[in-house]
């Protein structure tokens, strides 16, 4: 088990997007937990097919605890850092996106009903590889005994991206494999295209873009 708890970035602007994002999702789990909400409403949040609300919707629903929790960790440590150097709608509508491609590359290739904001998370962690892809990532982990290392974002990034492909191809039961993949290119997409536009502004004295680094190579 590995769980990333901090990253080396420098921020800019407080993440109030990426906060209510938060917010939404642990509202949406306690509404659901609490059976506030009727199962015909959250049936119609799950994705099972191209409805447009569900494409949204199933973005703020959870499984189980564990399952929000894993995901909101993931969001705060990846979302603020983001957040923090991006305009708070540009920064929603990247989150939002990347959970649309998410989902449907899913449908596509799946077709089972799935919920969860893994697949947007996964669009933040594709941005973070092409925003801040020498920044290292602290992580905790449990393999045979407990600890923590430090690890540059494209290590533990492009190896996450590579065994959700596996684990895809291979059917592994359980796990949105396909949403991970979907996310993660449609936010490291979106990354490159917003870092030619200039609509994300990183320090001058902070690690390489991943622009910069091909730039640098091609001199």
């Amino acid at each position: 088990m590995i769980i990333p708890y901090r990253v080396t970035t420098l921020t800019m602007r407080s993440p109030w997007a990426n906060l209510v994002l938060l917010a939404l999702n642990i509202v949406m789990f306690a509404l659901t937990a609490a059976q506030v909400l009727s199962d015909d409403q959250i049936s119609h949040l799950i994705l099972a097919d191209w409805s447009p609300p569900a494409f949204i919707g199933y973005q703020f629903l959870h499984a189980g605890f564990f399952h929000l929790a894993g995901n909101m960790i993931l969001l705060w440590v990846f979302g603020n850092a983001l957040n923090g150097i991006m305009h708070d709608l540009d920064f929603t509508l990247t989150y939002l996106a990347a959970g649309i491609v998410a989902g449907g590359l899913h449908l596509v290739v799946d077709g089972a009903p799935v919920v969860g904001a893994s697949g947007a998370i996964s669009g933040l962690m594709g941005l973070y590889l092409a925003v801040y892809p020498h920044n290292e990532v602290s992580c905790f982990y449990w393999i045979l005994r407990p600890g923590t290392f430090d690890v540059k974002g494209y290590y533990l990034i492009v190896g996450w991206f590579l065994w959700d492909v596996i684990s895809a191809l291979r059917g592994v039961p359980g796990v949105a494999c396909w949403a991970h993949v979907g996310g993660t290119l449609a936010g490291f997409g979106t990354g490159v295209l917003l870092l030619k536009m200039g609509r994300i502004h990183i320090a001058d004295y902070d690690n390489p873009t991943v622009l910069d680094v091909f730039s640098r190579r091609r001199e």
